[in-house]
């Protein structure tokens, strides 16, 4: 079995930079019964966000956190795994 690392990026908002995503590539995914937008990133990536109602688009400036990963559903599931482990995101951000 090839093992290889896999690189996800957690972004937190600066006050001026968002993601650069390709336009009309949100897509919301569904993960473990949650929904979770995501769009592709301009190097191929993808991206997903927070929100608690409907999600503004990855661009908007109410949103403060993004995931970034190689697959939309890798980046959806992160988001929903941090979303419920708050502390999980924290300790990530911090360390970095």
């Amino acid at each position: 079995m090839n093992r290889r690392p896999i690189e996800i990026d957690i972004l937190v908002a600066n006050g001026t930079e968002t993601p650069s995503v390709e336009s009309g590539t949100r897509v919301d995914v569904s993960v473990n019964g949650d929904m979770y937008p995501t769009a592709k990133l301009e190097d191929g990536r993808y991206v997903a966000w927070w929100f608690d109602t409907e999600a503004p688009d990855p661009e908007s400036d109410v949103n403060s956190e993004w995931v970034v990963a190689p697959t939309r559903y890798l980046a959806a599931a992160t988001v929903g795994e941090l979303w419920n482990d708050p502390a999980a995101f924290h300790s990530l951000v911090e360390s970095a």
